[in-house]
């Protein structure tokens, strides 16, 4: 896949827009028969972020449930669906089929996007209520063009929790639901080959905007909820991170120990 070149876009003279006051964040959600968990757990802390100026783009992967229905019996018109008339098309075998699912979905949405940033969330997860306002400013302080923070993880079915999030940026520990970056950047997609090189869609995406030398910088803050579900074929693998590096809480408490 061909990325674009950063000069032309750092050139553009709507990219310092971006750095200043308050500006328009779209929040890019792709979606797939989750109408309940998506309006009853995700986009509930959406409409709570304390930063005011955002909207929600929310693309359906061919949904055939009640989400569309679910979206406007919220009645906030700050959030707007768009339902894809197919599923997919995505690789047949499981695991392959999980590291790309929603490409399509996925890059809709940031087609759509109005923002001078872009802030992707999966339809399952959660984010704290000063998501945005926290990566925004440090963002703006820093003049990064992708910033990102940890995510707390809970492990549904085993009463485990864990955590994501550290710096450098490296696959199993970076998600792009933590993470806000650059409008300009929205010519970076999510490739649905990416599952040939054994890596989930988000990773890929970032790690070629690594590549392209993107202005990265981190936030080792909460800054949301990652969910894996009961019947997750990595629930083994986060079970085994819980089990070796424990929970935020405990993170933060040795780092209090160890700065006292």
């Amino acid at each position: 896949m061909n990325d674009p070149g950063l000069d032309a876009i750092r050139s553009r003279t709507s990219y310092q827009e971006a750095f200043v006051g308050t500006p328009l964040i779209t929040v890019c959600i792709a979606t797939y028969q989750r109408g309940q968990i998506l309006c009853e757990r995700t986009l509930p802390t959406v409409l709570r972020q304390g930063y005011p100026n955002w909207e929600a783009v929310i693309v359906g992967d061919g949904c055939q449930d009640d989400t569309a229905a679910r979206i406007a019996a919220l009645g906030d018109r700050r959030l707007r669906f768009y339902n894809r008339p197919s599923n997919g098309p995505y690789p047949e075998d499981p695991h392959r089929r999980w590291l790309v699912a929603g490409t399509y979905a996925a890059n809709e949405a940031i087609a759509r996007a109005r923002g001078r940033w872009i802030a992707p969330i999966n339809d399952d997860d959660e984010w704290s209520d000063d998501h945005l306002a926290v990566l925004l400013a440090e963002a703006q302080r820093t003049k990064a063009e992708l910033v990102y923070g940890r995510m707390r993880v809970l492990i549904h079915g085993t009463g485990e929790e864990t955590w994501f999030g550290s710096w450098p940026p490296q696959q199993g520990d970076f998600g792009l639901q933590a993470a806000i970056y650059h409008g300009d950047l929205r010519a970076f997609r999510f490739d649905i080959t990416a599952h040939e090189l054994g890596e989930p869609g988000d990773w890929n995406l970032v790690r070629r905007m690594l590549e392209a030398g993107v202005r990265v910088a981190f936030v080792p803050l909460e800054v949301g909820t990652y969910h894996v579900a009961a019947n997750h074929s990595g629930q083994t693998w986060w079970s085994e991170r819980a089990r070796r590096r424990g929970s935020l809480r405990l993170l933060a408490a040795d780092a209090q120990g160890a700065n006292s």
